[in-house]
């Protein structure tokens, strides 16, 4: 009676074992979404840049960040994407409203900077402006 009674247990524990969902493996902090944390994606982004997002959350493309592998993009919470501008292609269409140009127009260079670097030249961005501009 013993060895069955084990036998019985046995098989109920690899049951419960084998249909468990396995927990989900978190990379990040517990605070990556709260707003004013030192933890928090938008800190980590601010010091260090968004490169290193990419691998998870991008594709092949520049600027691509519309879920990669884990299917979480930056657009799903940030309308104008990880940059906080507008999607890539109408950020660069001369002819779009939303134009970085039209934008540096009407706001000036104070925003750019904080990404771009004080002299536009990269920053955490690593973009800069003279890949496009000479001055």
């Amino acid at each position: 009676m013993r060895i069955l009674n084990f036998i019985i247990a046995s098989w109920v524990l690899l049951f419960f074992i084998g249909c468990s969902e396995p927990a989900e493996k978190s990379i990040h902090p517990k605070e990556w979404l709260t707003v004013g944390s030192n933890n928090s994606h938008m800190e980590k982004i601010a010091v260090s840049g968004i490169a290193g997002c990419k691998s998870c959350h991008g594709g092949p493309e520049y600027n691509d960040y519309f879920g990669g592998t884990s299917s979480i993009s930056c657009y799903d919470c940030h309308e104008g994407g990880p940059s906080g501008h507008p999607a890539w292609s109408l950020w660069m269409d001369k002819n779009a409203e939303n134009f970085h140009g039209k934008a540096m127009d009407t706001r000036g260079k104070d925003d750019c900077k904080k990404c771009h670097g004080e002299k536009l030249d990269g920053g955490v961005a690593d973009l800069s402006c003279q890949l496009c501009h000479e001055t």
